[in-house]
């Protein structure tokens, strides 16, 4: 398994100050993990500091972590020649970082249409966002992806319907094995139903509830989810690391996203994940 650790995990210590990505790709090259994806939000910040992508991707060549995939936030729901052209902007700075894969939004991660006739009118505007992203990306040489993520462009069902729909070799999913839960679908039905697609893999962990305090994400199926360490929750690990190893080319990211104080929470993660995935736990 090609296993690694998205930025993300870092969100609370990069937010503060504690660290940088620069510090960043130093603790991973000291950890378990063989690479990185850079989760950047909106990504704004890299698209106006062009230095600090050259830079930091340079710094990722010098200790031997290479960024895998870059991963921004979208809006595709109007047909928006704007905001297909800061996509494309953005894929240049994926190759600039070195990244073989891009993942996009394709809506606000809250956003959830209000009825299936605006799903399809909305369908068929972000399949002509997605094609021009991924056109771009494949001038790049380079693969686009969007993620089973938030509550619109999520469940097993949706991702393959989009990907047949834009109908792009290089057009692929970002599939992350527990973001499924958020519209009630079983991490084992989203594994099996997008595994065959996915460019790049997600892990993380949930404690699932059927009822919980501040803190926790309700479902539409009406549970409660709450991040934690990779092994330490409800989600069928062993089972979906099991499908995972079929595609050992594929790259495998840790998204923590618990209360856990971050880096012992990250290290006691990936070690939980490689025991999981050697059949040792």
């Amino acid at each position: 398994m090609k296993l690694g650790v998205s930025s993300y995990c870092f969100r609370q210590l990069l937010s503060s100050g504690e660290m940088d990505l620069i510090g960043v790709l130093d603790w991973v090259a000291a950890s378990r993990a063989g690479h990185i994806e850079i989760a950047a939000t909106d990504g704004a910040y890299y698209l106006e500091n062009d230095r600090v992508v050259r830079d930091t991707a340079k710094h990722a060549e010098e200790v031997g972590v290479p960024i895998v995939n870059y991963l921004v936030s979208g809006d595709l729901r109007e047909g928006d020649g704007k905001e297909v052209d800061v996509l494309r902007r953005q894929l240049d700075v994926a190759q600039r970082f070195g990244a073989g894969i891009f993942r996009h939004d394709v809506a606000p991660w809250a956003w959830r249409e209000r009825d299936p006739g605006e799903f399809e009118s909305t369908f068929e505007k972000v399949v002509e966002g997605c094609r021009a992203v991924a056109d771009h990306a494949a001038e790049l040489g380079m693969v686009s992806t969007i993620e089973n993520h938030g509550f619109f462009m999520n469940g097993s069902d949706r991702l393959a319907r989009l990907v047949h729909a834009v109908d792009r070799p290089n057009f692929r999913v970002t599939l992350d094995l527990g973001n499924g839960l958020c519209v009630g679908e079983v991490p084992g039905k989203t594994a099996a139903g997008l595994i065959d697609v996915a460019a790049s893999i997600g892990v993380k962990d949930f404690h699932i509830r059927r009822s919980a305090g501040e803190g926790w994400l309700k479902t539409l199926a009406g549970d409660y989810l709450l991040g934690t360490v990779s092994g330490h929750g409800d989600v069928d690990l062993p089972g979906l690391l099991a499908l995972v190893a079929t595609k050992p080319d594929v790259p495998v990211s840790l998204e923590f996203e618990g209360m856990e104080a971050p880096l012992p929470a990250i290290e006691h993660s990936l070690a939980n994940i490689l025991r999981l995935t050697e059949g040792v736990a």
